[in-house]
């Protein structure tokens, strides 16, 4: 065993005894148990309410705004209030938050805890059709949305109350978001139980049709606290590079670039910083010319994202280390880290401790981590295993593999969703509080995480998971298009990319351009292919009439 591993075990092992502030217990849950945090908070309203202790500090910043804690809570309050007495907006009740990343956005999430209420996240960069499935899956009554996602909820034609950040003069809004914080309301007290639901996330659906993940309030509490024992454990671990960074007396201030939406940005960024008391940047939507301005002259200490936005900044020739000499911490998710990530670390961020790791929506997020300078010994691993969260690694036939052996993972804990609510609910996903999550990865001798690839029919572009048979049945609406296969292909900077190959009807003289347009006019576009191939032929087909996506990679890529 590695002095560097046995250091880890000794941490978590110290964290999470018995009498510790982290102590893991195993829960009973009818016929089987799953492994918890002892001291996890009851509720999100309770994780949160120690920002509250913060007063005039400053929490957020965005261009041409400033949020102290004080603020921030205020118009928390007083949306809350607004919702309840307005809006309607009961203990259950599930709102919708549609709009790019925004003070605003932020506000709304805490309101809709204060109310009791479910909040549910839509992807926004989704079209029409797409925020059109969420709110009908999703059963919510109220949207807080801005200007231009209400467009898109009007085009549905779908009833639901809005809430509008700056409407334009010639849109509908039922109420206006500056009207509603402004009308001083206070909300009245809600009892929220551990085992209410909180978070409504949509992740992609195997089918096409996006899932609904359901968090209760100790699912989401379980989450939190796990990403807070992975800090305590970087400290532990790491104590020397962590002392320096206090003793600098610089505030931390993390840049919260990804997309709200995501569960790494409403988790690990934004929940884990208002409690904390620690500052953040909002950046609208990524830019990478942005964003290293803001690295030089914001004070940011903290940059956690996708590996695509982390290679946008350190591969840049213009600069070097002396730009990210105040980052103390660079974390990538949502991805593997590239090798070339691994040096550019080193090269531009020497003093920053880094982080890599791996998890689901649906595992509430991190299920593995390890954040340090040694995570560079083990550039291909996901980190340690979370202490609440049980492996299995299984064969096609759900049959355990052999220890370290690659099979496809299972795993349960608290922090596990309680299930999905709609769409394409994964049918067997899970059994006795197991997920079977579609990776493929094994656990080596050291009890480090590595990840060999998905089962699922999915492509990983830039962090973005996209599942071909959304894209496959959004093609298939076009009158030209007979059959489709979406694959995906490997790209140096994103991962992989997705690549349509369509069969067309006869006579058919569509370019590629004109299909992407159409395409990209009917979902996001991160989900539009970057590769397309036609044929008068019929796609391969199996025995059992199924797509044989890997003959159809070698016949025309």
């Amino acid at each position: 065993m590695s002095e560097f591993t046995a250091n880890h075990l000794t941490a978590v092992a110290q964290l999470t005894g018995a009498g510790a502030p982290f102590e893991v217990f195993d829960r009973q849950c009818g016929d089987y148990s799953v492994k918890a945090y002892r001291h996890a908070e009851a509720n999100l309203r309770s994780v949160m309410a120690p920002g509250r202790e913060f007063g005039d500090a400053l929490f957020i910043e965005y261009p041409g705004q400033s949020w102290t804690f004080d603020a921030f809570f205020a118009a928390v309050d007083a949306l809350a209030g607004y919702l309840q007495q307005h809006c309607g907006v009961a203990a259950g009740a599930r709102v919708a938050i549609a709009m790019r990343n925004r003070p605003e956005w932020l506000i709304a999430f805490t309101a809709i805890m204060e109310c009791g209420g479910v909040a549910v996240p839509l992807n926004s960069w989704g079209k029409s059709a797409e925020l059109q499935q969420g709110l009908e899956d999703s059963a919510a009554g109220v949207v807080i949305c801005d200007a231009p996602r209400l467009d898109y909820i009007l085009e549905t034609g779908h009833a639901v109350t809005t809430v509008v950040v700056d409407p334009g003069e010639q849109q509908e809004a039922d109420h206006r978001f500056a009207d509603a914080v402004s009308a001083e309301l206070t909300p009245s007290p809600v009892e929220v139980q551990p085992s209410d639901p909180a978070i409504l996330l949509f992740t992609s659906g195997t089918a096409g049709r996006p899932k609904g993940a359901l968090f209760t309030h100790d699912n989401a509490c379980q989450s939190l606290m796990n990403i807070e024992l992975i800090g305590a454990a970087t400290y532990l671990t790491n104590t020397e590079a962590m002392t320096a960074q206090m003793s600098a007396g610089t505030p931390s201030k993390t840049l919260l670039a990804v997309p709200l939406f995501h569960i790494s940005g409403l988790f690990s960024q934004f929940i884990i910083n208002l409690r904390h008391g620690r500052g953040l940047y909002m950046m609208y939507k990524w830019d990478a010319d942005e964003a290293l301005r803001l690295v030089r002259e914001s004070g940011i200490t903290v940059l956690m994202g996708a590996p695509t936005m982390l290679l946008d900044l350190l591969a840049r020739e213009d600069v070097d280390a002396s730009d990210f000499s105040a980052i103390a911490n660079l974390s990538a998710g949502g991805a593997d880290t590239p090798p070339l990530l691994h040096d550019l670390y080193r090269q531009k961020s020497p003093n920053a401790l880094a982080g890599a790791g791996w998890g689901l929506t649906e595992s509430g997020g991190t299920g593995a981590a390890f954040t340090g300078h040694f995570m560079h010994e083990r550039p291909g691993s996901s980190g340690f295993p979370s202490p609440i969260m049980e492996f299995r690694f299984c064969d096609e036939m759900g049959q355990a593999v052999r220890k370290g052996e690659p099979g496809e993972m299972w795993v349960r804990s608290a922090a596990t969703i309680s299930g999905y609510v709609s769409g394409d609910t994964g049918g067997e996903a899970f059994q006795e509080g197991w997920l079977q999550t579609g990776d493929i990865g094994y656990i080596d001798s050291e009890g480090l995480l590595y990840i060999c690839g998905r089962a699922k029919d999915m492509v990983l572009r830039g962090g973005e998971n996209i599942y071909p048979s959304e894209v496959e049945a959004t093609l298939l609406e076009h009158p030209h298009c007979e059959e489709v296969a979406v694959i995906a292909l490997p790209d140096a900077t994103l991962g992989e990319i997705p690549a349509a190959v369509i069969k067309t009807t006869p006579g058919a003289s569509l370019t590629a351009s004109e299909w992407e347009h159409w395409c990209g006019a009917r979902m996001a576009a991160y989900k539009v292919p970057a590769e397309w191939r036609f044929t008068d032929q019929p796609l391969p087909r199996n025995a059992v009439n199924k797509l044989l996506k890997h003959t159809i990679r070698e016949q025309f890529f």
